[in-house]
């Protein structure tokens, strides 16, 4: 089996990059960045709500738990299967390529993956609200495993060099559009969260935090909310213009980026909220502020490059600071509410993408303001 892999190893050449160009230095920085921030998502769900810290009364990741499920098996290996894939791609991108390296870089991902699962189970025995279970570093050693051999081997090393190229077809090539891309792949995970709205056009716990929901055509309603929604659409757009290759044609492009993030949340809406919730963050301010959203960005985006992104720096921060202003918050738990998803770790999925949503306005202007300010020469 070992030497089967050893061979596939072998077969193709590497897939990180184009074959005629060098990976930059901020190119691997954002790579290592992915997978810091991957980390951090799986210590916070593994340790989510870090309370009621205690000394360990038993050892038990060595025993068989009591209560277990195939869904909570399964998404314990799907958590894992990007964390290897991210750290056999790490450590081989550092290395000549060759069989015998990508080997010992798909060995070295499922090391770590193992000792990062133990470690964390070991700590969930001081959290009174987790359960340490020798399942779950099973699954996640598992999922580390297949991560790490689906880039090393040559069918998922082929897969990826078609990613690779796809990737430097469509984006603009350099650490900018690495560190951008990471941030449009957050910006993702935050719409599959059905209970924040599309571009935040107020917030649906709204009929459970007040006696009385405001008739959506008043104008002191309507009228915020169409505004913070359509600043926050083209300033995201304005974003995606930053990253995208110069040749391909801004419009278009950032358009399907932003029916991408619908569609992924109008799906986690059909899937996750109940029945009477499902289109009720589609709202009359939302439609509005999506038109104007759009004509705004068609004009902005013939601006030269460099005051684009200055442009979409101001945009980002007028979105993100009307929104606040516009939507109402309600706690966690009334946001659980919402939901119909019978299969547990709610709490986690909604926290994470909550957790992103909140933070993706000041990491987006302090990736845009680093860009402007190193990019003098470009006019």
């Amino acid at each position: 089996m070992l030497r089967a892999i050893k061979r596939s190893c072998a077969r193709l050449p590497d897939f990180t990059i184009p074959p005629t160009r060098t990976p930059p230095r901020g190119s691997l920085r954002a790579g290592w960045g992915a997978l810091i921030l991957f980390t951090l998502v799986l210590v916070y769900a593994s340790l989510n709500p870090f309370i009621g810290w205690r000394a360990p009364e038993a050892f038990t990741l060595l025993s068989w738990p009591k209560y277990w499920s195939v869904f909570d098996i399964v998404l314990n290996v799907l958590a894992y299967i990007p964390f290897g894939a991210l750290l056999a791609w790490q450590h081989g991108r550092h290395a000549p390529i060759a069989g015998g390296t990508l080997f010992r870089s798909a060995l070295f991902a499922i090391a770590i993956g193992l000792l990062m699962s133990v470690a964390l189970e070991l700590t969930q025995l001081m959290l009174p609200g987790r359960v340490c279970s020798l399942f779950d570093v099973l699954a996640n050693a598992l999922g580390s495993a297949m991560g790490a051999l689906a880039v090393v081997m040559a069918p998922g090393r082929a897969a990826l060099a078609q990613v690779a190229r796809w990737r430097h077809r469509h984006f603009a090539f350099g650490a900018r559009a690495e560190w951008g891309i990471l941030l449009l792949g957050l910006w993702l995970f935050a719409q599959l969260n059905p209970a924040i709205p599309f571009f935040q056009a107020g917030y649906l716990s709204y009929d459970i935090l007040t006696a009385e929901k405001p008739h959506p055509y008043d104008p002191l309603f309507l009228l915020p909310q169409a505004l913070g929604v359509a600043l926050n659409v083209c300033g995201f757009a304005m974003f995606v213009a930053v990253i995208l290759h110069p040749a391909k044609r801004k419009l278009i492009n950032a358009l399907l980026i932003l029916a991408l993030g619908f569609v992924a949340k109008v799906s986690a809406a059909a899937l996750m909220l109940k029945a009477p919730l499902l289109v009720d963050w589609i709202s009359p301010a939302t439609l509005i502020g999506l038109a104007f959203g759009v004509v705004m960005f068609s004009l902005a985006v013939r601006l030269p490059y460099r005051w684009r992104v200055f442009a979409a720096t101001l945009l980002v921060f007028a979105g993100g600071l009307m929104a606040k202003i516009t939507s109402i918050y309600g706690a966690l738990d009334e946001t659980l509410r919402l939901f119909n998803w019978p299969y547990g770790h709610l709490l986690n999925f909604t926290s994470l993408t909550r957790w992103a949503h909140e933070v993706w306005p000041l990491l987006a202007c302090l990736f845009l303001a680093i860009v402007f300010l190193r990019h003098r020469d470009i006019p």
